[in-house]
């Protein structure tokens, strides 16, 4: 099946999200010896001509939250919206596992009082089996600050909400590749390390980005409380939209949760070594006895990318920002004669860069077929032979995030984490940090056909 996916670049988020992991076990799960840590989070938005884009705004009134879109426009630069200066504070990301983007899991740990660490059968640290995990369904590990390390060190994830708007027609929206000056990838920024006395990027280190996922929670419902009432009040509000959709739940309220919720996972880096392994994130039973985690088959709600890389120097050795890196060092060091690694770190991707790492990266393809790609599997391993040209695309598609409606917003929740049911999950044990970009892609084509 071949669609044209349209030109309009609906949303881009840029998360540069330091990390420092060491692995102690054999499992899929990372055993944590040191505090991962998150120098902040930022987040843009870019639109098209057709597709629309703008900031969740939550008025509370009386003790209940209303949300209704800021002004649409083409772009958005979560970091302009004092809203969303939680993304500046986050502290950890470590390992937790989603089907469904409502019931997160967290792992534990065996420690001293285990009768298996007695019994030594289990060391302490080791992840305990997934019967034996911890639900979150409240939001309650979501968006911890900088001072809850502890707690964020069982499990810790982050989310966002926006809002997308189609005033032209109505398009199914995916994750893409984009052009060569957008699209989506995950890639590890590379530490800096003193090497013979200059500083260096430590190109053999390991990223936390093979295991990252992005998830768009999204509810297609209309939105039945006075949030309309709210949005024809504000500034923002343009008098051609005249409903909007997604309701979700708020950090300390009740479950609404209903059916028509639909989750869409995008996984970056899916291919290793020339393979990809399938992975199956915790879901629940349901069971009237409780509650229990179990592997879930996600091929209906996900997007599989291709593993990025760093674009090789057209002149000279090494990478693109390597010799970016070195430009940069020049500069500096007359400014900033004692500049420390993680200063140094901070001032390369952040200040020289602009956390523009994209045009240093080779973007991988995605997958044209999630559901072809699970029929190649055997015993969960797809070979390199269906990771090939013929079967790579722009965009994945027999998935799709949502079906938005003509000048209907849709209120979406985008959330970032990391996937310990990923097999790489074991491997990404470093203090080097990633940065996730996220563009998304219009279609008018029909999903059936």
């Amino acid at each position: 099946m071949n669609k044209l996916y349209g030109k309009m670049i609906v949303i881009v988020a840029q998360l540069i999200l330091a990390l420092s992991m060491v692995v102690m076990s054999s499992y899929a799960w990372m055993t944590l010896s040191t505090n991962p840590s998150v120098e902040g989070i930022q987040i843009a938005i870019g639109g098209g001509n057709t597709i629309l884009v703008a900031a969740d705004v939550a008025e509370t009134v009386d003790g209940v939250t209303y949300h209704y879109p800021s002004y649409f426009s083409d772009t958005l630069n979560f970091n302009q919206f004092e809203s969303y200066n939680y993304l500046n504070h986050v502290s950890e990301l470590t390992p937790v596992s989603t089907a469904d983007g409502i019931h997160w899991f967290l792992p534990e740990y065996y420690d001293v009082n285990d009768e298996e660490v007695k019994a030594g059968i289990a060391m302490v640290g080791q992840v305990k089996p997934v019967e034996e995990f911890t639900l979150d369904d409240t939001l309650e590990h979501a968006n911890l600050d900088d001072s809850q390390v502890v707690k964020a060190k069982q499990g810790s994830y982050t989310y966002v909400d926006f809002w997308v708007v189609s005033p032209g027609s109505e398009y199914t929206l995916r994750v893409s590749t984009g052009d060569d000056s957008g699209g989506s990838f995950a890639i590890g920024l590379d530490p800096v390390i003193e090497t013979n006395g200059q500083l260096v990027l430590d190109t053999e280190a390991e990223s936390a980005a093979a295991c990252v996922r992005a998830g768009f929670l999204v509810n297609p419902d209309g939105v039945l409380d006075n949030s309309m009432l709210y949005y024809q009040k504000s500034p923002g509000f343009n008098e051609q939209y005249t409903r909007l959709r997604g309701t979700y739940k708020e950090p300390e309220g009740t479950n609404i949760y209903s059916s028509g919720y639909q989750f869409y996972i995008y996984e970056p880096n899916g291919d290793s070594n020339g393979s990809y392994t399938i992975t199956e994130p915790l879901g629940v039973t349901g069971s009237a006895i409780g509650v229990v985690a179990y592997p879930v088959d996600v091929r209906d709600r996900l997007t599989v990318q291709k593993t990025s890389h760093w674009m090789t120097a057209t002149t000279g050795a090494g990478t693109e920002i390597e010799q970016r890196f070195s430009a940069a060092m020049l500069e500096y060091q007359m400014a900033y004669p004692n500049l420390s690694e993680k200063e140094a770190a901070s001032k390369f991707y952040r200040e020289y860069l602009g956390g523009q790492v994209g045009p240093y990266v080779k973007k991988g393809s995605f997958l044209k077929n999630t559901g072809d790609l699970y029929e190649a599997a055997v015993d969960g391993i797809v070979s390199e032979f269906y990771l090939g040209e013929g079967f790579t695309a722009g965009a994945t598609d027999d998935t799709y995030i949502v079906k938005l409606e003509k000048n209907v917003p849709q209120r979406i929740r985008l959330f970032v984490w990391l996937e310990g049911q990923d097999v790489d999950c074991i491997n990404c044990a470093s203090a080097s940090s990633f940065s996730l970009k996220l563009e998304l892609a219009g279609s008018n084509a029909d999903i059936n056909e």
